[in-house]
Formats: C-alpha cells, structure tokens, sequence
C-alpha cells in the first residue's frame, strides 16, 4: 500500500495491532476475523432483511386490536418500499470480472491441461477463466455473480512475467500449492478467510455510475474491504503455509526448496527495487510505465544476476515482516517445510511460457499493454449453464480415449 495520508495511517495502526492479537491470541483472533468476515454478508443483506423486517411491521400493524395502527403500518410501507426498491437494484448489480487476457484451450492446450491435472489431484473446484495478466502472479479470484455472494466465477489469474520468469518445475510448484489452498481438505475456516480477500475488493471495484444499488455498494465497501484485507493479512499468511505444505505432496524437498526461494527473491526484488523505480519514472514519464511493466521479466532477470542472487537471499534470510504483506517471511517458510537453509538452481532451462503458451508472449505483451476492458458478471443461471457445459465437455475428452482403446481392442466378429 502506498502512502495515501491518514487512511494509510490508521489502516497501518490497525495492521500492526492486529498483528500482536494473532501473535497472542491465535483462535480469539481468527474467532474476531470470521465474526468480521461476516459483517460483509450483513451489509449485502442489510436492505434485503430491512423488506423481512418491513413485512413483519406491516402485518403487526394490520392486526393490531383493536384496530388498525395506521401510523406504524404507514412508516413499514415506506421502510418496506424503499428497502424494496434498494434490494431490486442491488440484485441486479455484477461486479466486474478481473481484467486481463483470457486464454481459451487452443491458445494454451498445455497450459489448460496441467491445471486439469493439478485440479484433479486435489479435488478442488473447476476454473471458468484463465487469464493472462500483466503484474507477476499467480492467485485465484472469486468474483461474485450477484450481491448475495452464493455463486461466484473462479479466474486463475497467471502473470505473463512470471511465466517468463519461471522454469516448468518452478511453475508446476507455484501452480500446485495455489490450487491446493483451493481444494479446503483441511484449514477450511482459514482458506473461507483468506478467499474473501480476494471477493469483498470485487464490489467496490464495480463500475461506478448513478444507479442507487452500486452507489450502496460501493461506498460501504470502500471502507470495509480494505479494514478486512488488513485485518486478515495474518490469516493469509497461516492459509499461504498451508499451500506451501500442499505442494509437498507433487515435488521432492528441493524441488519445493526452490520454488519458494525464488518465489520470494522476486517479490521481494519487485518491492525494494522495481516497484519505487516505477513510481518514480511515473513521475518524469507516465507514458513509457506500461511498456516497462510489459517488460518485468526482463528486469527482474537482468536485475538478479548469478552475483547477486546470494546477496538477495541473505537480505530474504534477514527481513522483518511487512505489516500488510500477506507472505509469510521466508524463514518461517522453510522452517514450515523442515529446512533451514534456501536454495535458488540458476536458471539453465527454457521458461514456463515456452511450454505452455501456444500463442506468441509477443502478442501477449502487444495485448497486455491495452488489456481488455473488466466486463460484468454472467446471470446466475448463465453461469450455471456455462459450468454445466464445461463439465460436460471436459467428461467427454476424459472418455473418448477409453473408448478408442476399446474399440481397437474389441475382437472382430470373425475371432469370436
């Protein structure tokens, strides 16, 4: 986050109490979280309870005794209509689907096969969307198909600049920890935490205009998403060990090892040494920010040459905790997967794009420069149909193999 004057202040004073609760008291904090995490559900469901609740008066009023209560049953229909009226609109809302390149299976067959492979592993619910973004990341996002948050879309976003970074097994790593924090086989209160992270930001990202049911929305979660991402980020570090423990289960130590040094060596060189170089060329020259961003696999490998990775671990090996960085240190991460020492293999293999990307980075990086605008979110019953479909193709390719074998193992009418 960056200094935005008092917000940042207090959002930096609450981040660092929260902190020391989770140090002190970890089940009364995670306790206080779900407890907080569920006042988002509230303000979604305010106006809607508001209509219940006007319903109720209004039938109170009508049998009142001994006669009817005509200014009570005034102020519920009023209560009750403009509540109504709020819930409409507000059920009409569709928050706005991450923005970026979306791949279908022709433009990365490799890519989409590996996370039907890695998803199958873990049992965790299908994608709807791969998509192809700018920054270097690998997360998934449930973007909300209505106000009530009971069915959402789920976007893997997949930063170009780290799969240009990346080598297969580090990908493949990187890839499978990430889809094990979503299969919830365990830790599940912790994992429901850390997914709204990425869910309550969705609503106050909509596409602002004068319609009554966004300006709601909107305002009440321009405050409460970023008190909720800052109260959750010690959650997020618990759920982001977790993961790393899944990826245990399809790689040896070292490949794990690995993974997460250079994982965090990146991160890290991004925030002390590319990130404030940008903002500052963004001051002398917004027009070349985008081509540069394009670009941060370039620098990130032109920045740690093979001289200067030691010097960036032992500045990983000896850095304090961020307040609002949701990464665990990587101390704490090797001693979650029995090590005490990192390891980061030069890089003497092609990069994850190579493999898994059919379509040019050329015509990514052309594509990412001016991405697509965020569209809105599908109906609900569209979406449901859209899953159906999905399901429906991916069980057919699953069969069709099995049945050309038997076909061509079925014995012919005259060896029978």
């Amino acid at each position: 986050m960056s200094d935005r004057g008092w917000q940042y202040s207090l959002l930096q004073a609450i981040g660092k109490r929260t902190e020391v609760l989770a140090e002190l008291y970890p089940r009364a904090y995670v306790v206080f979280l779900a407890g907080f995490a569920l006042l988002g559900y509230a303000c979604l469901l305010l106006f809607p309870l508001l209509v219940v609740a006007g319903m109720t008066g209004i039938y109170h009023a009508l049998a009142a005794s001994p006669g009817v209560a005509w200014l009570p049953l005034l102020v519920w229909v009023f209560v009750t209509g403009i509540c109504g009226l709020a819930s409409y609109r507000l059920f009409q809302c569709r928050p706005l689907l991450p923005r970026g390149v979306v791949l279908d299976r022709q433009q990365a067959p490799a890519l989409f096969q590996l996370v039907d492979d890695t998803r199958a592993h873990y049992a965790c619910p299908a994608t709807d969307r791969i998509v192809i973004t700018g920054e270097y990341q690998l997360d998934i996002v449930n973007t909300p198909v209505s106000i009530p948050p009971f069915w959402s879309t789920r976007s893997l976003l997949v930063g170009l600049p780290l799969l240009q970074c990346l080598s297969t097994t580090r990908f493949q790593c990187a890839l499978a920890r990430r889809l094990g924090q979503s299969s919830r086989r365990s830790n599940r209160l912790l994992n429901w935490l850390y997914t709204l992270r990425s869910t309550w930001p969705r609503y106050h990202e909509m596409a602002a205009g004068a319609d009554p049911g966004h300006l709601v929305v909107r305002a009440l979660f321009s405050i409460y998403a970023p008190v909720y991402t800052v109260l959750s980020t010690a959650a997020a570090r618990l759920d982001e060990l977790q993961a790393d423990s899944y990826a245990m289960e399809l790689f040896s130590d070292e490949d794990v090892l690995d993974a997460i040094t250079t994982d965090v060596i990146y991160r890290l060189y991004l925030r002390e040494k590319y990130w404030p170089a940008i903002n500052k060329l963004r001051g002398q020259d917004a027009v070349t920010v985008p081509e540069t961003q394009v670009r941060m696999a370039k620098i990130l490998h032109a920045g740690l040459q093979a001289g200067t990775v030691k010097e960036w671990i032992e500045r990983a090996m000896s850095a304090e905790q961020q307040w609002d960085d949701p990464w665990p240190l990587l101390v704490r991460r090797l001693e979650n997967i029995g090590h005490a020492q990192a390891l980061m293999n030069a890089d003497t293999v092609e990069p994850a794009a190579t493999g898994y990307l059919a379509i040019s980075a050329g015509k990514l990086e052309v594509a990412l420069a001016e991405p697509p605008a965020q569209i809105p979110q599908l109906p609900a019953w569209s979406l449901q149909v859209e899953r159906l479909h999905q399901v429906l193709q991916s069980a057919i390719r699953n069969r069709l193999p099995r049945l050309r074998n038997l076909l061509h193992t079925s014995p012919s009418p005259g060896e029978r």
